[in-house]
């Protein structure tokens, strides 16, 4: 009786282990949305920082800026080939830090 029950519920878990293609196509959608969430979040961040460094004050055509951001990108991929993404949760900005941000929590 016992091996009947263990059987029984070893049957049970790999059952409840299949999704149905609903489910994984809902997956899916989640995870679209938030790869969409974090590239619009980055793109605010890069950005702010292009406005930070006068980017916004030069006028020249998109494509030569597009290359130098290339060059840029291809520069920093052989100097940091992994790049961890950052840790931080919520809204990133390159604007001023929080009041008190600097004080350590006892």
């Amino acid at each position: 009786m016992l091996t009947s029950d263990l059987q029984r519920k070893g049957e049970m878990a790999s059952m409840a282990r299949v999704k149905s293609r609903a489910a994984l196509l809902a997956e899916i959608e989640e995870a679209t949305k938030r790869l969409k969430a974090h590239d619009k979040a980055e793109a605010e961040r890069i950005g702010n920082l292009a406005l930070k460094a006068g980017l916004a004050s030069i006028s020249m055509p998109e494509e030569v800026l597009l290359k130098a951001f290339e060059e840029l990108a291809a520069r920093f991929q052989a100097e940091y080939p992994a790049v961890a993404e950052p840790k931080t949760k919520g809204r990133r900005s390159a604007g001023p830090a929080q009041a008190g941000a600097d004080v350590q929590a006892e």
